[in-house]
């Protein structure tokens, strides 16, 4: 027959005294006062889980209160967002498209445009269009209102001759409703994360 093992000697989480637990499941040493102290400390704990469990359903309540708030025109801007960060990234370390100088990239949302070759007033349908989007300096895209020449130029040498021609020539009408403009937001801002992780490995690799 064999002989049942000896429990381990435990640490008391309370009170930091060492004893002998009577099974497996004891957790704390005989006193009564840390035994209630231990279920106190539990409990507590259970009900902070459940604070935050209950935080996190409120914001995410909100956030979808938020959402059907939402016009068309918040989520075209959301859209847009997602799409200029992406170019960002994208095309980080490269020249203006128009004027070819080099592109200040430590100031966000600063120095470093998503210049579009079409402007979104005379071409809306092709806004989100990446080929007609691409990093370009201040002073050409809001000044020079794009630059349009040299963009031109320098657009043939970066996408070829054909598809410039197809952007020039794509007079289409699209409208985007609400929900394509949700799912233009989500997926450029999956493809922004993706060019940024990468951007960033080449950077700390180089």
């Amino acid at each position: 027959m064999l002989k049942a093992k000896t429990p381990k000697p435990k640490k008391c989480p309370i009170c930091d005294k060492e004893f002998i637990p009577r099974n497996t499941i004891q957790k704390t040493c005989f006193s009564s006062s840390c035994s209630l102290e231990f279920v106190r400390r539990q409990n507590k704990l259970k009900d902070e889980r459940e604070q935050r469990k209950q935080a996190k359903l409120s914001r995410a309540e909100i956030r979808k209160r938020k959402e059907k708030l939402k016009t068309a025109s918040d989520w075209n801007k959301e859209a847009q967002s997602a799409v200029n960060r992406f170019i960002f990234w994208r095309d980080y370390g490269k020249p203006c498209i128009a004027c070819g100088k080099p592109l200040n990239y430590g100031v966000r949302g600063g120095a470093v445009d998503a210049s579009h070759y079409r402007s979104r007033g005379s071409a809306r349908h092709l806004r989100f269009n990446v080929f007609n989007i691409h990093a370009g300096c201040v002073r050409c895209n809001r000044e020079l209102s794009g630059n349009i020449i040299p963009y031109r130029i320098n657009l043939i040498e970066k996408i070829g001759i054909e598809r410039v021609e197809r952007l020039e020539h794509d007079n289409s009408t699209r409208r985007f409703d609400i929900e394509y403009l949700k799912r233009v937001k989500s997926i450029f801002t999956r493809r922004a994360r993706h060019y940024e992780k990468l951007r960033k490995r080449y950077l700390e690799a180089a």
